[in-house]
């Protein structure tokens, strides 16, 4: 059993479900997909002629099935819950798309219903593995940008969306189905503990009925003021990536990041002087030699679904820590579930 493929049963073969989970999937060799659910049956049609699966036009045919061991969970938000309980209670392993629930309470209710299955739960939180996101957590573990005073990350887009994630009905929403991404990683940076929330949910351009511009800012009680917007409301985008500390400053650019930064061993205290100043003039700043690298990072598109599946392989043959804990992920619902009673988009 140890050495066997993990055999995945998918639920939901759209965008998701097809171009992420099951393309990933298939160029590993520790999982063999076994089986899906979807009600398109040309859909059904293209993965039973693509990997030679079970395919069952409803989820619980697919639950019920001996051979599926993981289930993915890919359909719409608002589902994400219900199959995943459904799932724990047919004794399965689960990966849950995200959002992996709308409320903490839900969180709490999939964490129990895993603990009493025995079985592992956890969500698709696959950025964790974004190029760019881990150089950025490399830089800061490097010290050279000194105590964090500022995190801003921007997603800019102008788009008119359409599609069901307009609709709050179903789970829609532009602070749970994309800046949930980046909340996840900016909540990594951070220390555990109490955070202040402002929050700016706002349904603009996009039809439906739910946001589709975000604004959020976190101040922690230690540590960087985190500032993130996520918005489909920008036809000028600006740096996806701007981080200011006592010492240095990180910015992303084409291809990857720029850095300035000083060694503090390299300059003297300041020289407080109180009193008129010299020739009603401020004094010349201080010579700073300052120091600069440009990191090139790699498109994140496969790469970070290809290392997601690969930590849980080995945590499900293994025995290695799940890399994305749902207690992790229930700190990233409390700011979404707190920012949408603040703005009344619930």
């Amino acid at each position: 059993m140890i050495n066997t493929p993990i055999r995945v049963g998918l639920i939901g073969l759209g965008r998701s479900g097809w171009d992420l989970h099951a393309a990933g999937l298939a160029e590993l060799d520790q999982y063999t997909i076994v089986a899906v659910a979807d009600p398109d049956p040309e859909r059904r049609a293209e993965a039973r002629s693509r990997f030679t699966c079970a395919t069952y036009s409803e989820p619980e045919a697919l639950l019920g099935d001996p051979q599926v061991e993981l289930v993915v969970v890919a359909t719409p938000s608002h589902t994400h819950v219900p199959l995943g309980l459904a799932a724990l209670d047919a004794r399965k392993h689960v990966v849950v798309e995200k959002p992996m629930a709308q409320t903490t309470a839900d969180v709490d209710t999939l964490m129990a219903a895993a603990d009493k299955a025995d079985r592992i739960v956890t969500c698709f939180q696959n950025n964790r593995f974004e190029p760019i996101f881990m150089a950025v957590r490399k830089v800061i573990d490097s010290g050279r940008l000194g105590e964090l005073v500022l995190i801003r990350r921007s997603i800019h887009r102008y788009i008119r969306r359409a599609d069901w994630q307009v609709l709050r009905a179903f789970g829609g929403g532009e602070l749970s189905n994309t800046a949930s991404h980046f909340l996840d990683q900016l909540l990594l940076l951070l220390d555990d503990g109490p955070i202040e929330l402002l929050a700016d949910l706002r349904h603009t351009v996009s039809a439906g009925d739910a946001e589709d511009h975000v604004k959020l800012v976190l101040k922690p009680k230690t540590g960087p003021l985190v500032d993130l917007e996520s918005s489909c409301t920008i036809a000028t985008p600006q740096n996806t990536w701007f981080i200011a500390g006592t010492t240095g400053t990180l910015a992303s650019v084409a291809g990857g990041l720029h850095i300035t930064w000083y060694d503090p061993a390299t300059v003297d205290e300041p020289r407080l002087v109180e009193g008129a100043a010299p020739e009603r003039a401020y004094p010349s700043p201080e010579t700073i030699t300052w120091q600069e690298e440009t990191i090139q990072t790699p498109p994140g598109s496969g790469l970070r679904t290809l290392l997601y599946y690969q930590h849980l392989a080995r945590t499900l043959r293994d025995g290695e820590d799940l890399f994305v804990t749902p207690k992790s992920v229930r700190r990233q619902i409390d700011i979404i579930e707190r920012a949408r009673q603040r703005t009344g988009l619930l």
